[in-house]
Formats: C-alpha cells, sequence, structure tokens
C-alpha cells in the first residue's frame, strides 16, 4: 500500500520480540466509507458503501496476501415505478449486498516467481478476469528471461447468483526476443453458463513491446493482437514518448475490432446480453502536451468508424472529437485550465468548452471547480445512452492527516432527457 504501516506494526516486522511473545503479522490498508445521493424530478436515491483494501504479509516472508471487499447498503430502498436511478443493487431481494473482488496468498517458492491460491485478479492476460483457482509463473531463466505460467479455476461474476458451469484455464509464456523487447503469448479457454446458454470460448493473445531508453527521453510501443477461435478479434497498437528536456508528452492508440462480438462467455463480453452485438469499428486517440514555465498546453483527437454505416447505432456511433487544453499553473495562487472541443458525428457538429480552477489552501485543503461537456455518454448498466451531457462540478478534499482524508463532491448533470444532481462524501483510512 502506499501509506506506511502503523509504528507499531513496523515494530513487530523489524525488531526482534521478548521469548515467547507472539509476532504479529505487518498489515496495511485503506477502510473507505462513501455515501452517494443521486436526485432528479420527483425520484431520489441514497446509498452507503463501504470498501475494505488489505495487503498482508508474514514476518518470514513466506506469505503474503491480498483483500478487496466491499459492501453496499441501499438507505432508501427503491420504490416502484422509480427508475431513473436503477442499478444492479436493486436486483437484489434485500438492501444489504457485499462483493469480494480479490482474496488470495501468495506463497513463497524458490523455483516460482509466484505461486498464488484464492480469487484473485488476471490483469496481464488478454482480457481481465477474476477467478476462484491457482496460479503459477517459473521464476524466469536464462539470457532472454523466458518464463512460463499458467492458471486455472471458477470464473467469478459478481453479480450472478450461481457458479454452476463457469470455468477458466490459461497458459502464457514471455521471453527477451532482442534489447528493450519482450514478447508475451497467452491462451485461454473460458466456459460460462447464464440465461439457460452454455458459452465455451478459446482466446490467444500476442503482445509485442517495446522500450526505447535515453538519457532524456523514453518510448514505449505496445502491438496486441487477439484471436477468437482461430479468427482475428481484435488489434491495438498503443506508444507513448517523454521528452523531459523539452518537456515534450506524446501518446497514441489505435484499435481495431475485426469480427463482430455476439453473445460470449461473460469475461469476453459481459454486456451482449443487453447491448446485442457489437459490430466492427476502428478508433484512433491521439494526443501531445508541451508545458512551459508558466504554461501549457495539450491537444488531441479521438476518432471512431463503424466499418458498415447500416451497423452503426446505440453504444456504437462514427464521430470525431478534437480538443485543446490551455492551463495557466499558478495564477493568484489558482490553477487554472481551459479547453475547447469540436465534435463531428453523423448529421451532427457542435463546439464546446470545459474549464476548471483548482486552488489549494492551508491546512490540507483543496478545491476544484469545474465544467466538462461530453456528445454521448454511456451507462452500461442502466443500457442508456445519454446525449449532449454537461457537466458541472465542485470538489472538495481535506487531508486530516496521513492517514485520514475527506472528499466532498457535487456534479450537476444536464443532458437531452433530464437534469441530474449528485452528492458524494468520502472518507478514507489508511493504515
Amino acid at each position: 500500500m502506499s501509506e506506511p504501516v502503523s509504528d507499531s506494526i513496523r515494530a513487530g516486522a523489524g525488531e526482534e520480540t521478548a521469548p515467547g511473545a507472539a509476532k504479529a503479522a505487518p498489515v496495511s490498508g485503506q477502510l473507505l466509507t462513501r455515501y452517494r445521493g443521486r436526485f432528479t424530478g420527483n425520484e431520489s436515491d441514497h446509498d452507503l458503501y463501504e470498501t475494505v483494501d488489505l495487503a498482508f504479509e508474514d514476518h518470514e516472508r513466506r506469505w503474503s496476501g491480498a483483500l478487496l471487499a466491499r459492501a453496499a447498503y441501499d438507505l432508501d430502498g427503491r420504490e416502484s415505478g422509480q427508475d431513473d436511478f436503477f442499478s444492479l443493487q436493486d436486483t437484489y431481494e434485500h438492501r444489504l449486498t457485499a462483493q469480494l473482488f480479490h482474496a488470495y496468498v501468495d506463497v513463497a517458492s524458490s523455483s516460482f516467481s509466484l505461486v498464488r491460491l484464492g480469487r484473485q485478479p488476471a490483469y496481464e492476460t488478454p482480457l481481465m478476469l477474476y477467478f476462484d483457482g491457482v496460479r503459477a509463473e517459473l521464476a524466469p531463466r536464462g539470457e532472454r528471461r523466458a518464463t512460463l505460467g499458467a492458471f486455472a479455476g471458477v470464473g467469478d461474476h459478481q453479480y450472478e447468483s450461481s457458479s454452476d458451469g463457469d470455468f477458466v484455464f490459461g497458459t502464457f509464456g514471455s521471453m527477451l526476443v532482442w534489447p528493450g523487447a519482450e514478447l508475451r503469448a497467452d491462451w485461454m479457454h473460458l466456459e460460462d453458463e447464464r440465461l439457460g446458454a452454455e458459452h465455451e470460448d478459446d482466446l490467444l493473445g500476442l503482445v509485442l513491446g517495446q522500450d526505447i531508453l535515453g538519457e532524456e527521453r523514453a518510448t514505449r510501443l505496445d502491438l496486441r493482437f487477439t484471436s477468437l477461435e482461430g479468427n482475428g478479434r481484435d488489434v491495438r497498437l498503443t506508444g507513448s514518448h517523454v521528452d523531459s528536456r523539452a518537456n515534450v508528452t506524446l501518446q497514441g492508440s489505435l484499435y481495431r475490432l475485426l469480427q463482430t462480438q455476439h453473445q460470449l462467455a461473460a469475461p469476453l463480453d459481459p454486456f451482449s446480453d443487453t447491448l446485442f452485438e457489437l459490430f466492427p469499428y476502428t478508433q484512433l486517440g491521439l494526443s501531445a502536451g508541451k508545458d512551459w514555465e508558466d504554461f501549457s498546453l495539450l491537444s488531441g483527437l479521438d476518432l471512431r468508424r463503424v466499418e458498415e454505416d447500416s451497423d452503426e447505432g446505440e453504444f456504437n456511433r462514427d464521430f470525431e472529437r478534437y480538443f485543446l487544453t490551455g492551463t495557466l499553473p499558478e495564477v493568484l495562487t489558482v490553477s487554472a485550465s481551459m479547453t475547447g472541443e469540436l465534435w463531428r458525428a453523423t448529421d451532427t457538429d457542435y463546439e464546446t468548452w470545459g474549464a476548471s480552477l483548482a486552488r489549494a489552501f492551508e491546512g490540507g485543503w483543496d478545491a476544484t471547480l469545474g465544467s466538462a461537456y461530453s456528445l454521448y455518454e454511456y451507462d452500461l448498466v442502466s443500457g442508456e445512452e445519454r446525449d449532449h451531457v454537461r457537466t458541472t462540478y465542485l470538489d472538495l478534499r481535506w487531508k486530516a492527516s496521513l492517514a485520514q482524508r475527506w472528499r466532498l463532491r457535487y456534479e450537476f448533470e444536464r443532458n437531452d432527457f433530464d437534469d441530474f444532481h449528485e452528492v458524494r462524501l468520502e472518507y478514507a483510512w489508511n493504515f
């Protein structure tokens, strides 16, 4: 964790204790309490969340582990006919719900770089997934630093009532192919049963990453390709460049969905049951930034094109977004930024703006006031697409100490459908 452990825990980890005295395992973590209130018209919704994030380690380093869980309580319940704030929490018959995101133990081994047991995430695989099972990786070997690994278990889908028919298995390997370049290959087998249908899919992924490092410059390029059931699924190219002498940053990404996505195993496409098919499209993102002593500029574009005009629809539209942001880091103790945007979509050209003011105060306080615009905003949980969304917000933060912080945020959202208000109050305790 980012915050230091307490003095008592640190003493137990690093100092000898009296004979016969029990040694406490070092623990660090965070408790996050959050209230969210949402309002529109005659409807409102009030929810309370508690999140616990823990990391722990045996003082002799024989094992370590982590836990992340969340409980949610619907303070006012859900009345019949109130649908503006419907969420997955409302599909349960009781107000209190809980999700265990991960809870695993890593066992130390001289032959393996990782042996992990329990509910765990897989981030490096072609798609992120959670599963209950085991994962093992051999320690890197040879000049090429080649490594192999595998995982297997029961797929975890947070809002499914049963895990029957859910299974994941995968193998992977990586190696240095030339200086600064690493090649990784993954094969994943996914089984998922839901809504009376069985899904069984095999996914192959290849990633080639290249680092080009200099004394004052750094460049990173990644090329990723995945194949579903022997047919190309998608390809993605990303890159970034930083020049510390010139204070210049460049970033870019190009994504291409190669085949129509129908109902698949949940890790591949968790929204297909509500959003239906996703047709092939191409998306490009580019940005460039330059910092001076008293001013900075950031410009870029986002472009999306659906392969066939007849396939354009909700959640998959053609659009172009061009933007230019100027920031004054310190104007009378206030940091100010202004963004100009040009949106182009089917039968729509729209010029708009965004702005923010931020200031830090004594005593650990800081405040941000701003406004931002989005031509399309997607709510994948409710299955809604909102158009012409203008969000105005006020964000107050207070770092009471190294271990405690507070946050209060208010948002006012105006779109073509309705006006929405949202209030969030957070308290975080790090230990």
